[in-house]
């Protein structure tokens, strides 16, 4: 009984991170900023495939009961001087689950502050030693 228990807690965490990310815009396109590059998989996290410690958009989304809001698309979670919504691809907070918005191509991450190298960003901790 306790490892059906533990087997469906596993299954319900490994399977998280698709779902949450069909439910922001170009979640599945969130691109990795480290040199390794790629697609940042656990949006909402520092690890980008595995979860673990959630970054500032993942303590922002899960505040807002793991959806879209207008609210959560015009906040600047990393404090890198650009919107949720601009970062993911929708500046005008207008995509919603299922809609057909046409989306811009994602600008940066929402929970990582970047470029890196900016003054904004100096202090911020350094994921690409694990990404």
């Amino acid at each position: 009984m306790y490892k059906l228990i533990v087997f469906a807690v596993l299954l319900e965490v490994c399977s998280a991170f698709p779902s949450f990310r069909g439910r922001i815009p170009n979640g599945f396109n969130v691109t990795n900023p480290c040199p390794s590059g790629g697609v940042w998989q656990a949006v909402g996290h520092f690890n980008s495939t595995a979860g673990g410690e959630t970054n500032p958009f993942g303590d922002d989304f899960a505040s807002t009961g793991y959806t879209w809001t207008e609210s959560l698309c015009k906040t600047d979670s990393d404090l890198d001087g650009l919107t949720n919504g601009e970062e993911l691809g929708d500046p005008q907070c207008t995509w919603r689950v299922g809609s057909n918005v046409a989306l811009n191509d994602p600008k940066g991450h929402p929970g990582l502050c970047e470029p890196f190298s900016a003054p904004a960003c100096k202090n911020q901790r350094d994921v690409c030693k694990d990404n």
